[in-house]
């Protein structure tokens, strides 16, 4: 009778561990492991997007933060020197283009930092006013070191820098002025195109006249 028991037993539960067999599916799992490798590719590239556009902010604010520090020296320089030469009309002029080129380039920054694909514009015209900017200083400094105190005696001397610094500062401000307005309008055009739902259509009917021009050009030959 034990014997019975026991075999009965032996049988169920031989049954029940061939009912749970593990069953291995290849193209399923190849399937699955297809997306994650989709999904972790898609993953890393996000990231280095965004890397890439960390990195692009901050070289803009790295050279308009020089720009910055340029024009303040040479505010400053000139204005504490003598106190008397803030009534000065000339200093007054660069004091407003000052403030005038950090609204710009504060506004092209934000600009930037919603339009992503329009970063590169903002990098290449912060390179340029890095540029501007230290040649500025090296020309102040160059005349600031070889006059010396003669300088503020010197009243030709002290209005010719004053109107070159002034001239440039008014480059530096055109500068960023126009490259705002081309991002601007750049990203315009660029929500235009993608708004257009002719767009496929006029390029196809633009490459069809083109077509038949060629074609009228080759029968006439």
């Amino acid at each position: 009778m034990k014997k019975w028991i026991l075999l009965l037993l032996a049988a169920g539960l031989f049954g029940s561990s061939s009912a749970q067999m593990i069953v291995f599916d290849r193209d399923h799992f190849l399937t699955v492991n297809e997306n994650g490798m989709v999904r972790i590719s898609a993953e890393m590239a996000t990231h280095n997007y965004y890397d890439t556009i960390h990195e692009r902010l901050s070289d803009i604010k790295i050279n308009i933060g020089a720009l910055v520090l340029t024009e303040e020296l040479i505010y400053r320089s000139l204005t504490q020197v003598d106190q008397g030469m803030k009534s000065i009309l000339a200093v007054k002029e660069i004091s407003t283009l000052i403030a005038e080129i950090f609204s710009e380039t504060n506004q092209m920054i934000a600009f930037a930092s919603k339009h992503p694909h329009l970063l590169l514009f903002a990098e290449q015209v912060s390179s340029q006013l890095r540029q501007r900017g230290a040649a500025l200083v090296e020309n102040v400094s160059s005349v600031v070191l070889s006059e010396k105190s003669d300088l503020l005696l010197n009243f030709e001397k002290r209005d010719a820098l004053l109107k070159k610094i002034s001239l440039e500062l008014r480059v530096i401000r055109a500068l960023v002025y126009s490259m705002r307005k081309s991002m601007y309008w750049a990203s315009k055009r660029s929500l235009f195109s993608q708004l257009n739902p002719f767009r496929n259509f006029i390029n196809i009917d633009r490459q069809l006249v083109l077509k038949i021009i060629n074609n009228y050009k080759t029968l006439k030959k």
